[in-house]
């Protein structure tokens, strides 16, 4: 049965729910990060003109998620050449994180959790979040990417990853859980309980996706951290999303292999930015065998080998997924995290074109390799 041709938002929507679609749908994950390369590239785009010049379809991250502001917290920064550092001065005393800019980019220096002591003055600001929707804000970009995609929202990531990720480092986090046990647990779950607060909030939101975060990888956690801690915050804030009939699909952009099995037991609906090597480690293919049709899987390219790869080379890669993804029901060609600093937008662009030139053959697997010289 053939389908009538689809607008990107009607190919991105129908893909979240495993329907069927035109062609097979193609959204990278863009973001500031390659959208501040343009200008090196002769461009003054912002997101929306960027995708529309590449034709891919839309589905724009981040957009217009609750505020967060503290009561009884008072925030400060300094700044001293390319090092910045944000004060939080709580009545239980003051913690800071620093940051050091380097490049187009910047790191954590400092985290801002690296004692006991510390953990109790973060608890205190957990406990004194609090959240304002922006929903106005959203429904008026989601208007402005109208028929080329979605705007979608973000939910707060687990709490371990969190502490893995910002709030302490993994060598913080292994020995503040391998020496105060109790007390990490607790804390755990006083950032469960501000975290599910947002998601009360992302629920009112006009928005039927949202997308949580955990950028879950081997090479920061085990599996028993990723199963004792990770995936039970997963599955509640799982439950939550579904009690409101909408979708929940988590970021995973790191080395998978080793927890497929323990990912298959999440009861979220799909797995976003399933990255290959050499960033990752996880086929989009070896992936939707290991998960079967329950799970959306977007993603599919790594994004480092897009700045490096020639247009052919990009394009015969993008190949090998539509040739080896057996059932693409489901699926989302993307890129496993951030489209990088420096990426050729025009390899971007001819990808776009080698699927509207294959059309409805983008969602079978026999293609002639030949189909490259077109482009």
């Amino acid at each position: 049965m053939s389908i009538s041709q689809m607008s990107g938002r009607e190919r991105i929507l129908a893909a979240l729910h495993s329907k069927e679609v035109d062609r097979l749908p193609w959204a990278p994950l863009i973001d500031p990060y390659f959208i501040n390369s343009l200008p090196q590239q002769g461009l003054d785009y912002d997101f929306i003109q960027a995708c529309t010049y590449i034709g891919n379809d839309i589905i724009e991250r981040h957009v217009c998620g609750p505020t967060a502001t503290y009561q009884n917290v008072t925030q400060r920064r300094e700044e001293n050449g390319n090092i910045m550092r944000e004060y939080f001065d709580t009545p239980v005393g003051s913690v800071f994180v620093e940051h050091t800019k380097t490049g187009e980019t910047s790191y954590v220096s400092k985290h801002m959790v690296e004692s006991v002591e510390d953990m109790k003055i973060f608890s205190y600001i957990c406990e004194n979040t609090i959240y304002t929707p922006n929903i106005d804000a959203f429904i008026q970009r989601d208007k402005e990417i109208g028929d080329r995609g979605i705007a979608s929202l973000s939910g707060p990531m687990s709490p371990v990853q969190e502490m893995l990720q910002f709030i302490s480092g993994v060598e913080n986090t292994v020995y503040l859980l391998m020496d105060y046990p109790d007390e990490m647990e607790a804390l755990f779950d006083t950032m469960h309980q501000r975290n599910k607060k947002q998601y009360d909030l992302l629920l009112e939101y006009p928005c039927d996706y949202i997308f949580d975060y955990e950028d879950t990888s081997t090479t920061v956690m085990s599996r028993t951290m990723f199963q004792d801690y990770s995936l039970p915050a997963i599955n509640d804030y799982s439950d939550m999303v579904h009690q409101h009939n909408k979708t929940f699909i988590t970021h995973m952009c790191g080395k998978l292999t080793g927890f497929v099995d323990l990912i298959a037991k999440g009861r979220q609906d799909g797995i976003d930015s399933v990255c290959p090597p050499q960033t990752g480690d996880l086929y989009p293919w070896n992936a939707r065998e290991a998960w079967g049709k329950e799970k959306v899987v977007i993603g599919g390219i790594d994004p480092p080998s897009l700045v490096s790869m020639t247009k052919e080379q990009t394009l015969q890669t993008v190949l090998d997924v539509i040739q080896n993804v057996k059932n693409k029901h489901g699926f989302i060609l993307s890129t496993g995290d951030a489209v990088p600093f420096g990426a050729p937008i025009e390899h971007l662009k001819a990808i776009s074109q080698l699927i509207a030139l294959l059309g409805p053959k983008s969602m079978g697997c026999e293609i002639d390799p030949e189909v490259i010289k077109q482009i």
